[in-house]
């Protein structure tokens, strides 16, 4: 495809990562835009940041879709909101990237993946951590088999508990203002649907292992008056035979948050280990021992990577989306697989089922 692309976003005041979504129509491969806001409060927004593409601006979403005809559509909204939209997208023959979670359902979310696979569009969930270096190498080592068969491995994602004080001023994040953040009812969870659903994708990425079962117990430990978990923990069995679990909640000042210093995964394997923070910079290697080949003569080592994914490039996020206009343009391949998000979507519903219930959930995705 020569031409540049059609693109229209989806969204409203209260989005999450709305900033990376706008931005991302900056792209040189992108052409005419649109936005879509049925409050019209966020046309502004993109006009400061693509001052130089006029965007079309809609409150109405058949109007839209009827005569701007977008190639591309990238959907940020509340999660209780996002199912229809993203269904309209796809159902208009466009290409859809979405901020996660893209459901409260799970149910909604199954048609939505159902729907792209029928109708050969891509959908691409924004699980950016993938295109870390430390990531891609992680990946790289993994399957070269420098860890041997693999046994076991663990995940920490730790945020900020301040986050979750019901005294915060940001509407999104105080329920009793209607919010939408800390409600289950809105958000279809709490830290593990907005934050642990990165490290689950992670799981799959680096190991090539899909999820087989899972026991949680999500819980508010904090005590503030939100009605979804601030804490979750994980015990996970892969289709490969290895185990993981994942601690994921809002425990630590927003300082400790920052410094990235409770976030890691660590992987074992027959042959060694490995251990990194996805993210890491020149301060927190890569860090791992093996016995494959030449690797035993060194038992252990220790790699440093540059925090952005290529600073030629910009950051993650602008490597995720930048890939995924050139797959809509088939240059490319697209920067994740449907099944991805139907992996982790799967994962975190069946992990809320497993708390509620205090049974092992078995886990797959829908048959095509």
């Amino acid at each position: 495809m020569g031409d540049k692309l059609r693109v229209a976003v989806v969204t409203e005041p209260t989005a999450w990562h709305r900033r990376g979504i706008i931005g991302a129509l900056a792209d040189d491969q992108v052409g005419d835009v649109a936005i879509l806001d049925v409050t019209g409060e966020t046309f502004g927004e993109v006009q400061a940041v693509v001052p130089d593409k006029v965007p079309n601006t809609y409150t109405d979403a058949d109007a839209m879709y009827r005569d701007f005809a977008p190639d591309a559509v990238l959907i940020t909204m509340e999660p209780w909101r996002m199912p229809e939209p993203i269904m309209q997208a796809l159902d208009s023959g466009a290409h859809v990237f979405h901020e996660k979670p893209g459901y409260v359902d799970i149910e909604d979310y199954r048609a939505i993946y159902q729907l792209a696979q029928s109708r050969d569009r891509l959908l691409c969930i924004a699980y950016g951590s993938r295109k870390y270096p430390i990531v891609q190498e992680a990946r790289r080592m993994v399957a070269e088999g420098m860890l041997g068969d693999l046994f076991a491995l663990q995940g920490w994602f730790i945020a900020d508990h301040e986050r979750t004080w019901q005294s915060n001023p940001r509407k999104e994040l105080n329920e009793a203002a209607g919010g939408w953040f800390f409600s289950k009812e809105k958000a279809g969870g709490g830290h593990l649907v907005i934050l642990g659903c990165h490290y689950l994708d992670l799981f799959r990425y680096i190991t090539g292992a899909n999820f087989k079962s899972v026991a949680a117990m999500c819980k508010n430990v904090g005590g503030e008056a939100i009605t979804a978990d601030d804490a979750a923990m994980l015990t996970i069995e892969f289709d490969n035979g290895m185990l993981g679990s994942l601690n994921s909640g809002y425990y630590t000042s927003s300082a400790e948050y920052k410094s990235g210093r409770h976030n890691g995964i660590y992987l074992f394997g027959r042959e060694g280990w490995l251990r990194f923070k996805p993210g890491g910079t020149l301060d927190e290697p890569l860090e791992w021992s093996s016995n494959d080949g030449v690797g035993g003569n060194a038992p252990l080592k220790s790699w440093v990577f540059n925090e952005k994914a290529d600073e030629n490039h910009g950051d993650v996020y602008e490597q995720m989306t930048s890939q995924f206009f050139r797959a809509c343009r088939g240059e490319d391949v697209p920067p994740l697989e449907p099944e991805a998000g139907m992996w982790v979507n799967e994962c975190i519903s069946a992990a809320y089922t497993a708390s509620d219930t205090g049974q092992v959930q078995p886990i797959s995705i829908p048959s095509l």
